[in-house]
């Protein structure tokens, strides 16, 4: 697989994910990523993606300004 914007390879690696949502900052560590090595752009697959969206949608209704959580301990 190659980076949609370079065209260099992609590596599995984990990342740390960072949502903005009208000032209220969410942090994932550890997120499962595609990465290229080359120019930093991550992909993450389908599964994860949907993960990532249901933990954002919990946490922001939380009235916290900025949270950071570890994704493994939120999928496990």
């Amino acid at each position: 697989m190659n980076c949609i914007i370079c065209k260099s390879k992609l590596a599995k690696s984990r990342i740390n994910h960072i949502l903005d949502n009208m000032g209220r900052i969410v942090i994932i560590k550890n997120v499962p990523a595609n990465v290229c090595g080359q120019c930093g752009e991550y992909y993450v697959d389908n599964d994860t993606a949907m993960r990532l969206e249901a933990i954002a949608q919990e946490l922001l209704n939380n009235k916290a300004e900025i949270l950071v959580l570890n994704y493994n301990e939120l999928v496990a």
